[in-house]
């Protein structure tokens, strides 16, 4: 498996994002899964697992997974490329806890909605 280091220069041209912001989202992408919470304007929250498999390698697709351990009815599988994904890592690594994906993320995957990288 690759190090994230050695992905940096792979990706950088795709995200136009500092390497110091790409390498904790790498590392993150190399592990194959996120673990968050959806944090509702009820107050409640949803925890959720987003695990994936792929290449390593931005154009590439990543075969995705998401469920929630509460709701295990509730599961979404998709496709996508590699570097949006990273792209979504890259937001979630610069937020504080409790961790959660974009809600450009949740747009998409819920209303369609390309997001604008």
């Amino acid at each position: 498996m690759p190090r994230a280091a050695a992905l940096v220069p792979l990706f950088t041209p795709y995200l136009g994002t500092q390497a110091a912001d790409l390498e904790p989202a790498l590392q993150m992408l190399l592990q194959g899964r996120f673990s968050g919470e959806r944090r509702l304007l009820d107050g409640r929250s949803h925890p959720y697992e987003l695990r994936w498999n792929g290449a390593a390698a931005p154009a590439e697709p990543s075969s995705c997974e998401l469920q929630f351990p509460r709701l295990p009815a509730v599961h979404y599988s998709f496709m996508l490329p590699t570097q949006r994904l990273l792209a979504w890592l890259v937001e979630v690594s610069t937020t504080p806890e409790p961790q959660d994906l974009p809600d450009s993320f949740w747009r998409w995957l819920i209303l369609g909605e390309e997001p604008a990288f």
